[in-house]
């Protein structure tokens, strides 16, 4: 079954996956179907430009303010979820498109999270 400790084990640490007794090409296969059927899918509804974003933009700004994978992941998933849905609201009050509204709301999230530990560090000095 493909779960998040499989995957981390996967990816993390292969040798010890498969001496746990993980199914590497069959985890591998589905994760490549599963996200290829994302990215697929996304390309028909908003472009290649705005895939690209969507997938790249949340997850770089979890990695800066994550400590562990487990956080990493959850936290993508949610930024990229927010930025949506403040995205799609702002596009609608403004009568603005809302793939461009939403990839401008991810860069102010990730912009905002390369501020966050530099501002940590004017409070402490």
């Amino acid at each position: 079954m493909l779960t998040l400790r499989t995957q981390m084990l996967l990816t993390l640490h292969e040798p010890l996956a498969i001496a746990r007794g993980v199914s590497v090409s069959a985890h591998r296969t589905a994760f490549v179907v599963l996200l290829s059927l994302v990215v697929g899918i996304s390309i028909k509804a908003i472009g290649v430009l705005l895939v690209s974003a969507f997938v790249v933009i949340p997850a770089c700004a979890a990695r800066l303010l994550s400590r562990t994978f487990a956080n990493y992941v959850v936290l993508s998933a949610g930024l990229g979820a927010l930025s949506a849905v403040i995205g799609i609201l702002f596009s609608a009050g403004l009568n603005l498109p809302s793939g461009p509204s939403i990839v401008a709301t991810q860069l102010t999230i990730f912009l905002t999270s390369m501020a966050l530990p530099r501002l940590r560090v004017l409070e402490q000095g």
